[in-house]
């Protein structure tokens, strides 16, 4: 049961970051919280109602960022806004009253004196986050979560060594940080413990006799160290805080669970189980069937699942949580609806927990396995088409939902406002399609990539797009847009300049091209636009050299066209192209009504130049303005 202690200011003054001298200078205040402890497992997951993952946020991992980064870009690598205390307080508003919160370590682990520490910044950052929740009064999962140092391609013992020595490090610092912190927050040892690369053993759906069960044994040989090491850190809320505990990739199969060996003396436990279940209908982009209703082959699957689940909990002594969940988004809204309260109905009959998975990704148009985005994070308003399935789940446990709510629908430009003095840098009316972590080039940006400019991209997509820009380095530049406008992206300079810096150490005019980039699933972009910042004294540009450079490109004869805008003034044009360091100009000058020039044909396959076209105007060629914002091609 719960009861009240005072001073339990743990997440709020746990790094105690207030010197001593300073202290008295400050008012006094008796602070209460809701403190929780005395608990076996059982009565704390009975106070879990619903669950809300951080997914795609703090997990981020393979970012090619320096480790000495700063933790918000590591928290954005995959398209995500920074968490934030108004995020975690519109999950409580909508009804959960738990939070899970992934994170991957290995990118910030620092190797001294025979051990691995991690590195403090991205410590206090994590700290940071759970305490957003624990504020709150949520219940708070902790875990590990892509690990290279698990998720390795083969397992053997020397893999094992390697994982166990990290894995231990790891928690040891965690137990130490987070020893005060009561009942409320839970550890989660491994997120999905799996081989990545073995031939003989399935990565997925691993059932045990392929190894003669060696792969179970290796995660219950990992889990005890977790155990272990938890307990041993000595401070008593690490003695009775609940541990959970996975199986081979968390796979919610009869099986698979069973497998779990629960150590001896290991306390309070829960078994960690994953069910985006049934998987058909939840995820699977090749089924033909996305329909529920009550009592079908997909309400009869949840059934059988659910009661086994509910049968292993008293055989192993030890309640389940589903620390992920979820249907994707097929434009199915109604069946969700119909599938989620039926998860709930059958998940609140067994008393196992559910946590909902939300990576920001919503249904752009074409199927995605991976649509499982409920909260805008930008605007911490619900999408219009998850927030009735929330609500469908908050009904099974009669909790009152408040949700804000955010429009998804198509794309339409009556629904935009183009400034009378934004400057098209691209537009398609019908909008061009993008598939996932794909691009495409932008011409004309150079002039209006510096501080007298924003962009806006105009955009329909299951997650927000990025912008890259390549020099030496791929550039990616996420949006610090927090607005809520649908379909309306700002990417500010500072976005811009910070990647690049950040990314390469260049500048922004060191970088050659501009590209618009699908990052996490599809998408159609509509248009560009250059919108000057208030109060820029006179942010256009001279208008004497050609803008507006489009390159089409001839597959059959390897060949290349250019055009561009009319230069007024202009008496003629040249084309230059730089060769060996050295500008060259091809060719005869062209007269002043000739806006175009192709190539000849037969150019060699793949191979890059540099091209610029200077305007000859008052009797001077632009050259100099002309090869600053030159443009580059590939032969197709």
């Amino acid at each position: 049961m719960k009861n009240k202690t005072v001073g339990r200011v743990l997440s709020a003054l746990s790094a105690a970051a207030i010197a001593v001298g300073s202290m008295a200078a400050l008012p006094t205040a008796t602070i209460e919280a809701s403190a929780l402890s005395g608990q076996n497992a059982w009565n704390i997951v009975s106070q879990i109602k619903i669950g809300w993952n951080l997914g795609n946020t703090l997990e981020c991992n393979n970012t090619q960022l320096s480790s000495s980064a700063a933790p918000k870009e590591f928290a954005k690598a995959w398209g995500q806004p920074e968490p934030t205390a108004e995020q975690f307080q519109s999950v409580k508003d909508a009804g959960f009253n738990a939070v899970r919160i992934p994170v991957t370590w290995y990118e910030h682990l620092e190797y001294q004196n025979g051990k691995y520490h991690v590195n403090d910044t991205w410590m206090n950052y994590v700290k940071k986050t759970v305490d957003y929740a624990i504020d709150k009064d949520m219940f708070v999962i902790l875990n590990v979560h892509h690990e290279d140092f698990v998720n390795a391609a083969k397992w053997d013992e020397s893999t094992y060594a390697v994982a166990e020595q990290k894995l231990t490090n790891i928690w040891a610092e965690l137990a130490e940080e987070f020893k005060n912190y009561d009942q409320h927050l839970i550890f989660e040892g491994m997120n999905e413990p799996r081989q990545t690369g073995n031939p003989n053993v399935q990565e997925w759906w691993y059932m045990g006799y392929e190894d003669n069960y060696y792969s179970f044994n290796y995660i219950n040989r990992l889990n005890a160290k977790f155990v272990s090491t938890v307990r041993n850190q000595g401070s008593s809320q690490n003695k009775e805080r609940l541990l959970m505990l996975p199986s081979y990739d968390a796979s919610s199969s009869e099986s698979s669970i069973r497998a779990i060996e629960i150590p001896a003396n290991a306390g309070n436990v829960a078994l960690s189980v994953h069910a985006y279940s049934p998987w058909d209908f939840a995820s699977n982009t090749e089924s033909n069937d996305h329909t529920f209703t009550e009592n079908c082959s997909y309400d009869q699957s949840l059934d059988q699942m659910f009661n086994y689940l509910g049968q292993i909990q008293q055989d192993k002594g030890a309640p389940i949580i589903i620390g992920e969940f979820g249907a994707s988004d097929f434009n199915n809204t109604e069946d969700r609806v119909r599938w989620a309260k039926s998860y709930m109905t059958k998940a609140k009959a067994k008393g196992i927990p559910c946590f909902l998975w939300d990576n920001n990704v919503i249904y752009s148009g074409t199927p995605n396995s991976d649509a499982f985005g409920f909260m805008h994070r930008g605007s911490t308003k619900w999408y219009s088409t998850a927030s009735p399935i929330i609500e469908a789940m908050m009904n099974v446990y009669g909790v009152n939902s408040k949700m804000n709510i955010y429009p998804v629908g198509p794309f339409s430009w009556s629904d935009v406002t183009i400034g009378s003095n934004w400057i098209e840098l691209f537009k398609s009316d019908n909008g061009k399609d993008v598939v996932e972590w794909k691009n495409f080039t932008v011409s004309n940006w150079r002039n209006y990539v510096n501080e007298n400019y924003d962009l806006v991209l105009l955009y329909d997509s299951g997650t927000a797009p990025e912008l890259v820009l390549m020099g030496s380095a791929w550039n990616r530049i996420a949006s610090s847009d927090a607005g809520d406008t649908p379909h309306v992206i700002k990417f500010t300079y500072d976005d811009i300049s910070s990647a690049v810096a950040k990314s390469c150490g260049q500048t922004v005019s060191q970088q050659d091209e501009l590209f618009i980039s699908a990052t996490g699933s599809a998408l159609k972009a509509y248009g560009l636009y250059a919108v000057p910042k208030s109060g820029s004294s006179d942010p256009q540009p001279s208008d004497d050299y050609p803008k507006n450079i489009k390159v089409a490109y001839s597959e059959k004869y390897h060949q290349i066209k250019f055009s561009w805008d009319k230069v007024e003034g202009a008496t003629a044009y040249g084309i230059a192209v730089n060769l060996a360091g050295k500008w060259r100009v091809q060719g005869s000058t062209l007269s002043a009504s000739t806006l175009t020039y192709t190539t000849p044909k037969n150019l060699t396959p793949g191979k890059t130049y540099k091209v610029a076209i200077a305007a000859k105007v008052n009797g001077e060629w632009t050259t100099a303005k002309s090869t600053k914002h030159a443009v580059t091609v590939t032969v197709k």
